[in-house]
This record gives structure tokens, sequence and C-alpha cells, in this order.
């Protein structure tokens, strides 16, 4: 029973690391799991997508991808 719960703990942390890491060029995939698409909050927290271009915050990047069925990643937290 340790072995297992001390498995699923290390699986867990596995998963959180590899949530935020980076990709091979060093953008990171936005976690669109955590909004409700097509409704994004409107905040203004801009990220610099991987095309160059501004979005507002995270949930905008993401409804992009939904909307255009494309694979834009963050390149950098802030305004490019």
């Amino acid at each position: 029973m340790l072995n297992f719960t001390r498995l699923i703990l290390a699986l867990v942390c596995v998963a959180v690391l590899a949530r935020g890491a980076s990709l091979p060029d060093g953008t990171t995939e936005a976690d669109c799991s955590q909004y409700n698409l097509p409704m994004c909050p409107r905040n203004y927290k801009p990220v610099c997508g991987s095309d160059g271009t501004n979005y507002a915050n995270e949930c905008m990047l993401c409804f992009e991808n939904m909307e255009q069925k494309s694979n834009i990643h963050i390149r950098s937290k802030g305004e490019c």
C-alpha cells in the first residue's frame, strides 16, 4: 500500500511539472483546460503568442486556437 501511495504521488508530481514545462522551441503550452471556452474573462494579463501576436490573456490565446484550429503556444508572459 505504501508503494502504491508513493507511485501515485510521483505521478501527480510529474503531471504538475509537465504542465508548466517549456517545449523544445522555448515556448509554453497554454493550459486551456482551466477555461470555459468560448467564454473568457476580461482581465488584461497579456501573453505573447508563438505567432508574434499579443493576446489579452491566456484564455484569448486558447480561444484563438479553438476558433482557427491552430496550435499557438505562449512565447512569453507580457506583451511581445
